[in-house]
């Protein structure tokens, strides 16, 4: 694959004393993009999420077996987040979501777990490819509220999945075909609290470079509240 094009963001917020959102770039031997979101008191969050995307930075990937490495790779970061909750007090109870992707040949390899979210952005038009594991996607599915409901749901922050809370982990893993000129866009809630699908899909519309396009997203969730950490990764195919 040619060299993709990509710009990292992540923001403190407004309200948040720390950023708890963790993110991994690496370039080879194929191109690896993940967000995490951490949660847990005293900067445990913090440890969860930078150790989830750690461990994906350690991991011997193989192209060949990406869909069973992606599921491996998540359980056991699962395990080394759950293992220094057990061994350190000041951590119980920490956990963290993940979303990650593998660009190899002409195809996006997802693995998620929780609702940060993975976007494709194609013929100006976004689409959601991961799940939201959270307790306002189960009412969503069994069509219990509306979307425009669930965008303003109290109880939205409520997750059904995280790493660090269970041993039983049941990992979204996706293969998605790419074209030229697709946007990927990786976010934590930070991001998509604050813009629905239509803000977003508007301004990846726009045409401008994704450094542009990157500034003008964080200023505008920062502009709807910023009530959270931010983070995102856009990545664009050549």
């Amino acid at each position: 694959m040619k060299i993709l094009e990509y710009v990292v963001y992540t923001n403190r917020g407004k309200v948040r004393q720390d950023n708890e959102d963790s993110y991994l770039v690496k370039e080879t031997p194929f191109p690896l993009f993940a967000v995490a979101d951490g949660m847990g008191g005293h900067q445990a969050g913090e440890v969860a999420s930078q150790l989830a995307v750690d461990f994906l930075d350690s991991y011997a990937f193989d192209a060949g077996n990406l869909f069973f490495d992606i599921e491996e790779a998540i359980k056991k970061a699962n395990e080394e987040i759950l293992k220094l909750g057990i061994s350190n007090l000041s951590y119980r109870g920490m956990g963290t979501t993940l979303s990650m992707g593998i660009f190899c040949g002409q195809k996006l390899f997802i693995g998620h777990v929780g609702d940060s979210r993975i976007y494709l952005f194609r013929d100006k038009e976004l689409k959601q490819l991961t799940t939201d594991h959270s307790l306002v996607n189960e009412l969503l599915e069994n069509k219990q509220i509306t979307c425009q409901e669930a965008f303003n749901h109290p109880q939205r922050h409520i997750i059904t999945q995280a790493l660090g809370i269970s041993q039983e982990l049941s990992v979204e893993v996706k293969e998605i075909g790419l074209m030229s000129g697709d946007i990927i866009l990786l976010s934590t809630d930070g991001l998509h609290d604050m813009l629905c699908c239509q803000e977003i899909e508007e301004l990846l519309a726009t045409g401008k470079d994704i450094e542009s396009i990157s500034k003008l997203m964080g200023e505008k969730a920062m502009d709807k509240g910023g009530s959270d950490n931010i983070t995102f990764i856009i990545v664009k195919l050549p």
